[in-house]
C-alpha cells in the first residue's frame, strides 16, 4: 500500500489518496468561507435579525399579558357570578353600618357630657363638705387644751363625744354642774381649764335647766359688777339686760364687797354676794357636733 500525499493549494486543502486504486479527495476547508466578503455578509444578517427581534418582542409580550388579563377575568366571573350585585349592596351596607355607628358615638357622648357634669356637681359639693370639716377641725383646734375631756383616750383609741364625760347636753350646748365649792373667781378658773367658762343664763329655758340644780345649792353664774360697781357684765363682757335679769326681790343690794352673782335657794332666783364665798358652779360651753 502507498502513503496518501496531502498537498496544499491557494483553493484549499486537499488530501489526497494517492493511490492506483483510488482517486477521492476531501476537502478539508474551503478558502471561500474565510475571505473578509463572506465574513461581512454574515455579520449583516445576524444585526437585521437581532433588530427584528427587537421589535417583535414587546408585541408579544403585550399578547401575552392581554391573554391573561382575559383567563383571570373568565375565571373570576366563574368564581363569583353574583359579584355586580354584592359589590354594590355590601358597600352601601357598610354605610348605614357606619351611621349607625356613629349615632351610638353621640348618644355615648352625651352621656359622658351628662355623666361629667353630674361629676362636676359632686365635687362642688364634696368641696363645700371639705370647708365645713375645716371648720369642724378649728373648732376642735380651738378646744385642744381641753381634748381629753372630749375624747377620753381608752384601750389606745379615742372615742369624742359631744360633751366631756360627766357634763349634762342640752342641744348644741354643755353644761357642768360641780360638786367642789370654791370662791367665784376659782370656780372660774376651773371652767376655762376645761375650755368653758361659767353659765351666761341666756333664756327662760336655759334658767329653767340650772333651776334642776340650784334648789338645795348655791351655784355660780358668770354675772358679776367687779369691773365697775352697778354696772353687771357678763364673763364675755355683754351688760345685762335689765327685762332679762331674773333677781330675787331686794337684789342686787350691793353691800359691801357682795359682786358677784348666784342663783340658788329658796327660789332659784339670782342674789349678789361677795366673790369670796365658797360655792358650787355651773360651767357652759358648745357641744362638739361634727
Amino acid at each position: 500500500m502507498e502513503t496518501p500525499t496531502v498537498s496544499n493549494t491557494s483553493e484549499g486543502i486537499y488530501i489526497g489518496l494517492v493511490s492506483p486504486d483510488q482517486d477521492v479527495y476531501s476537502t478539508v476547508g474551503q478558502t471561500s468561507h474565510n475571505s473578509p466578503g463572506a465574513q461581512n455578509t454574515e455579520r449583516s444578517g445576524q444585526s437585521s435579525f437581532l433588530k427584528r427581534l427587537a421589535a417583535v418582542c414587546p408585541w408579544l409580550l403585550c399578547a401575552l399579558l392581554l391573554n391573561a388579563a382575559v383567563v383571570l377575568g373568565v375565571l373570576y366571573m366563574r368564581a363569583s357570578p353574583n359579584c355586580s350585585m354584592r359589590c354594590v349592596e355590601e358597600p352601601r351596607a357598610n354605610s348605614s353600618t357606619l351611621n349607625e355607628d356613629k349615632d351610638q358615638l353621640q348618644r355615648d357622648n352625651n352621656s359622658l357630657i351628662t355623666q361629667n357634669n353630674q361629676l362636676q356637681r359632686d365635687y362642688n359639693s364634696l368641696i363645700t363638705q371639705n370647708n365645713q370639716l375645716q371648720r369642724d377641725l378649728d373648732a376642735v383646734v380651738v378646744k385642744f387644751p381641753s381634748l381629753d375631756h372630749y375624747c377620753p383616750l381608752r384601750s389606745q383609741k379615742r372615742v369624742c363625744r359631744p360633751c366631756p364625760e360627766g357634763w349634762e347636753q342640752r342641744n348644741s350646748t354643755c353644761y357642768y354642774f360641780s360638786t367642789e365649792r370654791k370662791s367665784w373667781n376659782a370656780s372660774r378658773s376651773d371652767c376655762l381649764k376645761q375650755g368653758a367658762d361659767l353659765v351666761i343664763i341666756e333664756s327662760e329655758e336655759e334658767q329653767e335647766l340650772i333651776s334642776k340644780h340650784t334648789r338645795e345649792s348655791y351655784y355660780w353664774i358668770g354675772l358679776s359688777d367687779s369691773e365697775t360697781e352697778g354696772i353687771w357684765l357678763w364673763v364675755d363682757g355683754t351688760p345685762l339686760q335689765e327685762d332679762k335679769a331674773l333677781w330675787r326681790k331686794g337684789q342686787p343690794d350691793d353691800h359691801g364687797s357682795e359682786v358677784c352673782a348666784y342663783a340658788g335657794p329658796p327660789d332659784n332666783k339670782w342674789a349678789d354676794v361677795s366673790c369670796d364665798e365658797h360655792g358650787k358652779s355651773v360651767c357652759k360651753t358648745d357641744a362638739l357636733l361634727l
